[in-house]
């Protein structure tokens, strides 16, 4: 084995271990919203005259965009620039808020708790992101 591009000081810059839990929990948050969405797709076929199935598809579908643009953020969180942080801030603000004026389930209890986690974590380790 060739160690002649073995560094022994490392100068990149380290990512800190609250930006890489709040990454992972963008990420985690977007797989349950986009694990729900095919959920409510599924439910498409038997919706039993509770929802049209438009109104269904179309909640469905804000389900993806939202689980899209959390997974978005967790990978440009840890970028430095502010505009994750901020659009972060909003996103979840947004998701808070939407969860606690609909009716209240399982799902809705995991994704407000994670969600009032990664905020609290935004908010109280916010120099990590805005040192740019």
């Amino acid at each position: 084995m060739d160690n002649s591009d073995f560094d022994p000081v490392d100068n990149s810059p380290q990512i800190p271990a609250s930006v890489t839990a709040a990454r992972w929990m963008f990420v985690l948050q977007g797989v349950i919203w986009l694990l729900f969405g095919v959920w409510s797709i599924t439910r498409l076929s038997n919706s039993g005259g509770n929802l049209s199935c438009k109104m269904l598809g179309i909640i469905s579908m804000l389900m993806f965009v939202n689980a899209i643009v959390l997974i978005w953020i967790g990978w440009g969180i840890g970028k430095g620039q502010r505009l994750y942080y901020y659009f972060g801030l909003l996103v979840l603000a947004g998701n808070i808020f939407l969860t606690l004026s609909d009716e209240f389930g399982v799902f809705d209890q995991v994704t407000l708790i994670l969600a009032v986690g990664l905020l609290i974590l935004l908010i109280v380790t916010r120099s990590k992101y805005l040192t740019n």
